[in-house]
């Protein structure tokens, strides 16, 4: 009896497991993401109001395949519409999107100020790789502005612009306002000119964002830095912040100030640093200022540390301004110590200003003069003659 009961346990639990281990590995494979590239967006039907621009965020999703190129276009826009695919702040007509990694474009629509309120329109997004086309509809409707105002983005920069030189990163702080009924995660994205370099931050964070979540009602504060390129020249530069989700869109536009920055190179003879010299003798040399920065350098002063028993004097001792991208000539005679030594001597050329700051090392290579070479010869042919005479006229006694 014991054995039929032993037999019956083991067959029900053999049963069990039969049933159990098909679902395990079911829930396994569903946790791997499945191979494939897809284009979607959060919501595919929203209301936009005549004359206002709306912002769809667009994703590219590439699970699993090697990089893919797609091709964008976007079909179905009615005649008399503005409209942009924009990627990093740029107009796009493709995107290449690596493996498992995510690409997000926006398409920007505007409708003309006469656009019938109450009008729905289809239009499609289709994103061309090597052997497939993927489609994404969507659904717009005309709202009037009560309507379409309802709900939105408020933006509010702390500081809408800020001022410094091409080397400064800025930092804008702009608190963001989801006044809609829903929760969402908006998407940030810039306008910069070409050459500058921006990042999104999360309030005070340190860690790179592309989009933010904001509750309904709730309020993010978003940093968003950027850095212009060295070679910026100085002026105004405008900045364009945008936050899109939800199927809301919020801008708001900023400003840079780049004041410049003078950047003074000190340029040897003939574009060395090193020169020849005679003991005791002055030897001039042709040094040139250069600006390659972008605002004008202004009262450099020129010195040099020579070493001991040295002398050296520039022509001019000032220079009262350098222009950027531009140049100027400057004499300076050096005069080695009379007792000095033949070898190689470093003297220290500097020019400073403000803000320039500038030094190099000089290398002199120092001859003694010929003349003491003739007189110490001389001095030994003296010493000969007397030595010869003395030996004649004491040598025959």
């Amino acid at each position: 009896m014991k054995t039929v009961s032993s037999t019956i346990c083991a067959a029900l639990f053999a049963a069990c497991f039969a049933l159990v281990a098909p679902v395990a590995a079911q829930d396994s494979a569903q946790t791997t993401e499945p191979e494939g590239f897809w284009l979607t967006t959060s919501y595919p039907e929203f209301t936009i109001e005549p004359g206002e621009k709306e912002t769809v965020s667009l994703t590219l999703r590439n699970a699993n395949l090697p990089p893919q190129r797609a091709s964008l276009e976007v079909i179905g826009v009615p005649e008399g519409w503005d409209w942009a695919l924009k990627g990093g702040g740029n107009a796009v007509t493709a995107a290449i999107v690596p493996p498992d990694s995510t690409e997000r474009v926006t398409l920007e629509l505007t409708p003309p100020e006469d656009a019938a309120v109450g009008s729905e329109h289809n239009i499609e997004i289709q994103a061309r790789i090597e052997r497939q086309t993927l489609t994404l509809p969507l659904t717009l409707r005309l709202a009037a502005s009560d309507e379409a105002t309802a709900a939105g983005l408020t933006l509010e920069p702390e500081l809408p612009a800020l001022s410094g030189t091409a080397r400064s990163t800025f930092s804008f702080k702009i608190k963001v306002t989801n006044e809609g009924e829903e929760d969402g995660v908006f998407n940030l994205a810039a306008e910069v000119p070409r050459g500058f370099r921006t990042r999104f931050k999360k309030g005070f964070g340190s860690e790179e964002i592309t989009g933010v979540p904001i509750a309904a009602g709730a309020t993010e504060t978003v940093t968003m830095e950027v850095v212009p390129s060295p070679a910026t020249q100085a002026g105004r530069y405008p900045i364009g912040f945008e936050v899109a989700g939800n199927g809301e869109s919020g801008t708001t536009e900023l400003s840079l100030d780049v004041t410049g920055e003078p950047e003074v190179r000190i340029v040897g003879p003939q574009e060395r640093l090193s020169g020849n010299a005679v003991a005791g003798k002055t030897e001039e040399f042709l040094f040139t200022l250069v600006n390659t920065g972008s605002a004008p350098a202004a009262d450099i002063e020129l010195a040099a540390t020579p070493p001991s028993g040295w002398s050296v004097e520039f022509e001019p001792e000032n220079v009262t301004e350098l222009a950027p991208n531009s140049t100027d000539e400057v004499s300076v005679r050096i005069t080695p110590s009379e007792n000095a030594i033949a070898g190689d001597y470093m003297v220290a050329i500097r020019a400073t200003g403000e803000p320039v700051s500038e030094n190099v090392q000089f290398r002199v290579t120092v001859s003694t003069s010929t003349w003491w070479g003739v007189v110490g010869l001389g001095v030994i042919a003296v010493a000969a003659i007397i030595l010869v005479l003395a030996v004649m006229r004491y040598g025959r006694r």
